[in-house]
């Protein structure tokens, strides 16, 4: 591996399309809201086709963070000759992270999020970790409780054969955080191997059943905390897991929106609140307002009578968050131009 000298900032990998970039945006403000200011961060965005307009609206969002910058890394002349397999909502980005080792050379960790999350803590206490004896660092994924309840068998077998195959099956990670060992992974296996190791087979749950299998045995599970996600068949789980389970629900330091997303749906979930916190404050909450609209999910009436009816019955955030802030930035907010 080459000599080269180690940077001192946090590196916070995403990956988008102009598409994701409104949410990925919402991620990113929870994240600088909640750092701490002794250290310096950078957000690397991974992409193909994020426009001028995107970029610089993002520029804008992270000056008001004197500690965080932001870089756009175009990866169209690594992957364009590769065909990928992508299904249902996944698209071709979320193969990206897997060129952190080639890209971020000069960090020996590099931390990746998915734009679908909040994050309720300050990122660097993830990035401390100490994972040098690992290629990364995960939490398990929702599969395993299926795993456990053995009542899933047929959706086992389609889906998450992988998971199947692992020496140590309730060791599936989910993808969506991962704290990447930037030189273990350069130690271990090419850019070049990774890829094609990618491409050669209809991967069910694509590349996060390439990680799974290449770090079996190699990743450090962190608790759910780190990755507190919406698990049907919990219940299954053997006793720690769920303990540990119930306690991140309640205290979580990152939110996956991974079943239900708080733009795309007719009612109230969990956390539904927190994600709107930060939206209101990004120069995107119009067009995810807008395409919410388009969808039929809402109006702007609907939309403030179905907050302040929920948000009452919740802790953290109260009435006069709502009424002050989310609902004078949904009706103060510049029309997106059609």
């Amino acid at each position: 591996m080459d000599n080269i000298m180690e940077k001192s900032d946090i590196p916070i990998v995403f990956a988008a399309n102009n598409y994701y970039v409104p949410y990925m945006a919402t991620m990113i403000q929870s994240v600088m809201e909640t750092a701490g200011h002794e250290k310096q961060y950078v957000f690397y965005i991974l992409h193909q086709e994020i426009d001028d307009n995107n970029m610089e609206l993002l520029k804008k969002q992270i000056s008001n963070f004197h500690q965080f910058s932001i870089k756009f890394i175009n990866v169209s002349s690594y992957i364009s000759k590769y065909n990928l397999y992508v299904s249902r909502h996944i698209t071709v980005e979320s193969y990206f992270r897997l060129l952190i080792p080639e890209l971020l050379p000069e960090y020996k960790k590099a931390v990746y999020l998915d734009g679908d999350m909040i994050c309720c803590t300050d990122i660097a206490e993830l990035f401390n970790i100490n994972i040098e004896k690992y290629l990364l660092a995960s939490v398990r994924d929702t599969a395993v409780a299926l795993y456990y309840s053995k009542k899933e068998e047929n959706y086992l077998k389609s889906r998450h054969q992988i998971l199947l195959k692992l020496k140590n099956p309730d060791e599936y990670f989910n993808g969506g955080m991962c704290l990447f060992n930037i030189e273990l992974f350069r130690n271990t296996i090419s850019t070049k191997e990774l890829i094609e190791l990618a491409a050669s087979r209809q991967w069910p749950v694509h590349d996060q059943d390439v990680l799974n299998y290449l770090a079996d045995s190699k990743v450090l599970l962190l608790p759910y905390h780190w990755n507190c996600m919406t698990m049907p068949l919990a219940e299954y789980l053997p006793k720690h897991l769920f303990d540990n389970y119930c306690d991140a629900k309640n205290n979580p330091k990152i939110i996956h929106f991974n079943a239900v997303k708080p733009w795309n749906c007719y009612t109230y979930i969990t956390n539904f609140e927190l994600f709107w916190k930060h939206a209101t404050r990004t120069p995107f909450s119009g067009a995810v307002i807008d395409r919410m609209k388009l969808k039929g999910f809402t109006s702007d009436k609907s939309l403030k009578d179905m907050v302040i009816s929920n948000i009452i019955k919740r802790n953290g955030i109260g009435i006069r968050f709502i009424l002050f802030d989310c609902i004078k930035a949904w009706l103060s907010r510049k029309k997106t131009k059609k």
